[in-house]
């Protein structure tokens, strides 16, 4: 005998011949019953017996069990015999609500209807349609409608639906099947003797049947030789009929069908209440002959009086919801998904039109029970929840990889027999994108007592001093490494359509949150894996931000704490070895990515990385290829006999009045030489210049360049007065030479660290990366035609008759009209409502591609000429604009935090508090001049200000002199001035005035 305890513990007596008792003990007899160790903690619910093995369900949908597994009736793969409970991984993500154990089979009912069978399968027990026994759970997929009772015979099986019907299947010699014959029946066959009762509860014993209809009408069928049927004739009954024994005011409340014999529990009709005569069964009578009904939290969240009680109720509710994925998808489903059809757990959910099955969960009740669990502000059961979502994760892991499961520190019998996959993936997906949005994955802290008898209105903020963060994203991301391809898109598309604020607050920080965490740890072979695992997850996110039309900037995916912590060296190396042994020429992190096996660095999924330590990987490889470029030049100088020294540089010699003419001379025509260290030396009045170039120099050669390539009256690019930037001119009539040498500097200012004062739109960028330009583009660069375009697009009225445009587009070259045709014959054909997006469209690719493809495409080129490396891979369009023109916004507190003092100075010196005082009340202007002055360029680094480490050094005592500075070292001279009034007006004097080597 098998009973349930209040509590949830199991207890049990009688005969334990094969261990179906669970007290680890087989042949000795328990007369007195005796408590199964260690099964309170599971919260039992149910249980169910069979010949010589047992079944017991907890609250949480969990099926265990224990006895005689001859013909596979334990459920675990094998024919061993268990003297010990055991969980049945393959029913755990399926929300049990009912077991059933008939003499060697077993059946159990899902939460969404669907019925398991396993066991043997001798005379159709089991309802698979064949007469073979199996080891493992086996879907009842003959039985289409959704059942709400199961029950098992001796070696029969029945199932009420829904809808009242019953169906049976298995054994018939007795007519127990109740379907009018002694056939055995492997498939379940609807009783239609019982076609017009609603039938309410069913019940089956060794050789007979018996239901229970809403009107209080008790049927049986089957063997009658012990009377067991409760009519006076001892012969079978091949089909349902009805018995009278009982008197006409007693109301059945329900019926136990034993091996051979039957009991009925009534009740005097006249005492029952209006609810309870609707009612077969409440929680004082029979009702553990039924499933048990989900978990729900709404009991424990409406409780307002008794703040215990409210505790404890929703630390049993939430734990059986949040440790179970069935439960949990059938608490958070749609109306319209349940009312549209039947899902189930083991199905796909309908299509919502997209080549992705629609997740079919209510997003907002899923944020309102999260909420509603927070506001409880009990710590005590935000542990609970964690705990459970914890074992969900567990589950989840088995389910989809159920071969690597692990049973009670048991090995499991994969090696024997391959453990079935019960679960659709999708629908495994489907729990992770609800997990996924819980706010515990940030962790909390508590910020008082944590005691449920405290007040509670004690609060606690997000941090993860307990720790459930960790450990919740820990597994989160260990399980979403192991899903497929095709189900990361899906997940991905269900997080797009979260809002953005709660995607970016529940989803993305608390990931980026666990990052951090594992950078401060790394060093052992586990915490790689676990990080590379975290980061993987992250380009989930990542990949679902991108689909959005307006997503979370790229700087919400920068991890400051991987990339500061991450050996970018080795991170680039490894990467360079991959590609190499690949060949693979696609860009990181673009598409769908590595999949986690294949995730062995960082620069796989690059928008991790800061811009900083991108800027340092590709100075690096810059370094790399400027010593391979000089040692390949020193070996081939040797040989034709020149010294390996006069080699080592690319030495441009320019004419201060003459800069760009003698750039292009020199730059274009040793296309060999670009990629080695470059050297400039400037020439003035005839004579060089002083200074040796250590950077400085070199700075302002591409400063002066810049300045010269971009003069309106040159006719390259075009001056965009709305956006203050240059575009591309196709109506010059400047050779491609010119543009491939933009390209070159561009690159070769890359290539040696220099920032430009350049004014491009961002499209520039995103087409030098290989992207493809769009109408948002073109809003952006020109926001005139761009409103413009727009406007066509929402227009309400006749466009073709109004606005009488083709599909051309008329500009004045020089005096003279011309028309481009936006495709052929574009001049006559008219611009309507029904084409207008196609045209702006063509007009978008005629203005940022067609009509400059020639000046780009030579622009382009020049540009990888110089800078094709790998590194260049890892940047996106907007990154890519900061590394060449570094930020307009200028924190001279970042400056001044980092700035560093030599030969006597130091910042509470007297000079030096004077000092920042004069420069903090420069204008923006100023400021850029006084950058320039120190450094040789008036824009920030990738970095900020903090990156450019200027060094203030004591110039000499009081004098009249100006300050000074070695822009290739970032160091400022600065006399120990007698007063404040003198620092600024020697100061502003020299930056006013400073050009060149010298002033002017």
């Amino acid at each position: 005998m098998l009973a349930v305890a209040d509590g949830g513990a199991l207890c049990a007596w009688g005969a334990a011949d094969s261990g179906q008792l669970g007290l680890g003990e087989i042949g000795v007899e328990q007369p007195h019953p005796r408590f199964l160790k260690g099964t309170k903690e599971h919260h039992f619910v149910r249980v169910a017996a069979g010949a010589s093995h047992s079944l017991a369900l907890t609250s949480s949908g969990q099926v265990w069990s224990f006895g005689q597994g001859s013909f596979g009736t334990l459920g675990q793969g094998d024919s061993f015999v268990a003297n010990v409970p055991r969980p049945l991984p393959t029913l755990a993500a399926l929300g049990i609500v009912q077991v059933a154990c008939g003499e060697s089979h077993n059946a159990a009912l899902t939460i969404y209807g669907r019925v398991f069978t396993w066991g043997r399968g001798k005379y159709g027990a089991l309802g698979l349609g064949t007469f073979d026994s199996s080891s493992w759970p086996q879907h009842v997929a003959a039985l289409q409608e959704p059942a709400c009772q199961v029950v098992c015979g001796g070696e029969h099986t029945m199932v009420i639906c829904r809808q009242g019907k019953v169906f049976s299947w298995g054994r018939g010699n007795c007519g127990q099947t109740g379907l009018g014959t002694t056939d055995t029946v492997i498939l379940p066959a609807r009783l239609e003797a019982l076609e017009d009762h609603c039938v309410t509860q069913i019940t089956a014993g060794l050789r007979h049947s018996m239901a229970l209809t809403d009107s209080r009408q008790l049927w049986a069928w089957g063997d009658n030789s012990e009377g067991q049927l409760g009519t006076p004739v001892p012969s079978p009954c091949l089909e349902p009929v009805q018995t009278h024994a009982f008197p006409a005011e007693a109301a059945i409340m329900y019926i136990v069908a034993g091996g051979e014999h039957s009991l009925a529990a009534v009740q005097n009709a006249g005492d029952l209440g209006a609810d309870e005569v609707q009612h077969v069964w409440s929680e004082c009578r029979g009702h553990s002959m039924a499933a048990m009904p989900g978990p729900s939290l709404a009991a424990g969240l409406a409780e307002q009086n008794d703040y215990p009680r409210k505790v404890s109720m929703l630390k049993r509710s939430a734990s059986d919801l949040f440790a179970c994925p069935g439960f949990m998808l059938h608490t958070f489903e749609t109306q319209s998904c349940i009312d549209s059809a039947p899902s189930s757990i083991e199905d796909p959910p309908t299509s919502s039109g997209s080549h992705h099955p629609a997740h079919g969960l209510d997003v907002a009740n899923i944020t309102e029970v999260y909420n509603a669990l927070l506001q409880v502000y009990s710590i005590e059961l935000l542990g609970v929840v964690c705990q459970a979502c914890k074992r969900q994760l567990d589950i989840i892991h088995s389910a989809l990889c159920p071969d690597e499961c692990q049973q009670n520190g048991l090995e499991s019998h994969a090696q024997q027999q391959r453990i079935p996959r019960m679960v659709e993936p999708y629908q495994l997906i489907r729990a992770l994108f609800i997990l996924l949005q819980n706010p515990l994955n940030e962790g909390v802290q508590t910020a008082g007592p944590t005691s449920v008898s405290q007040d509670p209105g004690i609060g606690y903020v997000f941090g993860d001093r307990t720790g459930m963060g960790v450990q919740l994203m820990g597994k989160l991301a260990f399980v979403t490494a192991r899903i497929e391809q095709a189900n990361k898109a899906c997940l991905a598309a269900w997080l797009r359509e979260l809002p953005l604020d709660q995607f970016a607050s529940r989803c993305v920080r608390p990931v980026q949150y666990y990052l951090g965490s594992l950078a401060q740890r790394q060093g052992s072979k586990q915490d790689r894996e676990d990080l590379m695992r975290a980061v993987h997850l992250l380009h989930i996110m990542y990949q679902s931000n991108e689909g959005r039309s307006t997503g979370l900037p790229p700087s919400e995916f920068y991890n400051n704490d991987v990339s500061q912590s991450a050996d970018l060296a080795q991170e680039y190396m490894i990467w360079r070895h991959l590609l190499e042994h690949r060949n693979e020429k696609s860009s990181p992190g673009r598409g769908a990515g590595p999949s986690q096996r294949e995730l062995v660095t960082l620069c796989q999924l690059p928008f991790v990385l800061s811009p900083e330590a991108k800027a340092r990987i590709m100075q690096g490889e810059a370094l790399l290829t400027k010593q391979h470029q000089v040692q390949a030049s020193a070996i081939q100088a040797l040989f034709q006999g020149v010294h390996p020294v006069m080699v080592q540089y690319l030495d441009v010699r320019i004419r201060r009045t003459h800069v760009l003419q003698d750039a292009m001379n020199q730059l274009m025509h040793r296309p060999g030489e670009l990629k080695k260290p470059l050297r400039v030396t400037f020439i003035s009045g005839g004579l060089d210049e002083e200074g040796l170039d250590e950077g400085g120099v070199t700075k302002e050669f591409f400063q002066l360049l810049i300045r010269e390539i971009f003069n309106e009256e040159f006719g390259m690019f075009k001056y965009m007065e709305h956006t203050r930037t240059f575009w591309f001119s196709h109506l010059s009539i400047e050779l491609e030479t010119e543009y491939r040498l933009v390209g070159s500097v561009l690159g070769l200012a890359i290539y040696n660290g220099v920032i430009l004062d350049l004014h491009f739109p961002p499209v520039v960028y995103k087409k030098l990366l290989n992207g493809k330009p769009n109408f948002q583009d073109l809003k952006k660069a020109m926001p005139d035609l761009g409103h413009g375009l727009q406007q066509l697009l929402d227009y309400p009225g006749d466009v073709e008759a109004d606005l009488a445009t083709t599909f051309s587009v008329e500009e004045d070259n020089f005096g003279e009209l011309q028309t481009h045709e936006l495709k052929p014959g574009g001049s006559k054909i008219a611009v309507t409502n029904s084409n207008r997006q196609e045209y702006v469209d063509l007009h978008t690719k005629w203005v940022l591609e067609d009509s400059i493809q020639t000046q780009f495409a030579a622009f382009d080129e020049g540009f990888y000429q110089v800078c094709g490396g790998l590194a260049l891979r890892l940047f996106q369009y907007e990154e890519l604009e900061l590394l060449v023109c570094g930020l307009p916004h200028l924190d001279f507190a970042e400056l001044k935090e980092a700035a560093q003092y030599d030969g006597g100075y130091h910042p509470q010196h007297p000079v030096i508090v004077q000092f920042w005082q004069v420069v903090m009340a420069l204008t923006f202007e100023q400021k850029k001049s006084f950058l320039r002055f120190c450094t040789g360029c008036d824009r920030a680094p990738v970095e900020g200000l903090s990156g450019l480490r200027l060094t203030i050094q004591r110039g000499s005592p009081d004098t009249d002199r100006l300050p000074t500075s070695h822009t290739c070292f970032n160091v400022l001279l600065l006399p120990e001035y007698s007063s404040k009034e003198k620092l600024r007006s020697r100061l502003m004097t020299a930056i006013e005035n400073a050009q060149g080597f010298g002033l002017q």
